[in-house]
């Protein structure tokens, strides 16, 4: 193994932590110079940050691991979902770097912390979190729609899901109308990965789960029964994307020219090199990237009422002055 990658592995290993330059070379026994040449290096093409913590020391760090917002340099938190696709199309474009999540409630504590300059993820999350927060602000709707429930054969009353989602306030609406008909009884597991939901699917411990594309696709292709939220509570708002307000002081100028690819692209026929580069982000095959994408409307126009709608009838009550705290859709041309 060369030192280069030697020095990468070690830099993903220790994480947001870091780690002092000195300390390298007597971890992986390569000389100071050569350490200090790969860094140069590496510093270069934009790939670790180096921030000095004295006279005589260096702490270094992956840049997508960079726990600050940092000048020059962007990171995009996104969960693993179909539904981003256009921005990670932006991103590369504009060289923002991209980071994958499992969880939106940990996605979007690293949004509120500057560990990633911006995150999309469901909108009920940024809106309930930002109001708290009060450090970063929603600046576009991604999507509409693109999620549902997926059955098993089991019959065990309890169904899985993420905490404090759109999946968790539409799973609750879906089977408050159903249980009318089928005189249901559930209980909601929380997850916190679409992995470990889908295997307890699997192994019969869950009788359903609500989750997002193209993990719904996957799983209907499969065999598996599922239903589409839309069909029974209609449309709704699935994600949003929102920016930290220290990353915005500091990088706006980047942000706004991402924004600008952005806006420029989104809902564009995607070309079969674009879903090729997506589908390699999110680690899915392109073929059921390209078949589960077609479950959105992307780059809605949304009205305050419209969310604010979504939001009682989720049984979320956030007052319009909270609402417009956080929900600043007319970035950047405010």
């Amino acid at each position: 193994m060369g030192a280069e990658k030697r020095i990468l592995d070690l830099l993903d290993e220790v994480g947001g932590d870091g780690i002092l330059q000195s300390e390298i070379p007597k971890i992986l026994n390569l000389s100071k110079s050569t350490v200090s040449e790969i860094l140069s290096e590496f510093e270069s093409k934009g790939l670790v940050i180096r921030k000095k913590i004295s006279a005589r020391a260096n702490r270094v760090w992956r840049t997508e691991n960079y726990p600050f917002p940092y000048p020059g340099v962007l990171k995009l938190g996104i969960l693993k979902s179909s539904e981003y696709a256009y921005l990670i199309k932006a991103a590369v474009e504009e060289g923002v770097v991209v980071k994958l999540f499992n969880d939106p409630i940990d996605l979007t504590r690293s949004l509120s912390q500057g560990r990633v300059d911006m995150a999309a993820s469901p909108l009920l999350t940024q809106l309930v979190m930002g109001v708290l927060m009060k450090n970063f602000r929603i600046i576009r709707i991604v999507a509409k729609n693109g999620s549902g429930v997926v059955f098993s054969n089991s019959k065990v009353g309890v169904f899985g899901t993420t905490e404090m989602s759109t999946m968790d306030r539409n799973l609750r609406r879906f089977l408050s109308l159903i249980g009318k008909d089928f005189k249901i009884d559930f209980k909601i597991h929380y997850f916190n990965s679409p992995e470990s939901m889908i295997e307890s699917l699997r192994n019969g411990e869950i009788e359903g789960l609500a989750i997002w594309e193209p993990y719904l696709t996957l799983l209907e292709e499969e065999g598996y029964k599922a239903k589409r939220f839309s069909e029974v509570i209609g449309e709704f708002v699935c994600c949003s994307l929102a920016v930290n307000e220290e990353s915005l002081a500091l990088n706006r100028g980047k942000i706004e020219s991402f924004l600008g690819i952005y806006d420029g692209g989104c809902g564009k026929e995607l070309k079969r090199e674009d879903l090729n580069l997506i589908a390699e982000k999110l680690e899915f095959e392109v073929g059921l990237l390209e078949r589960s994408i077609k479950s959105y409307i992307f780059c809605p126009e949304v009205k305050e009422e419209e969310i604010v709608s979504y939001l009682e009838g989720s049984g979320i009550n956030l007052s319009r002055e909270s609402l417009r705290t956080v929900l600043k859709l007319s970035f950047p041309s405010e």
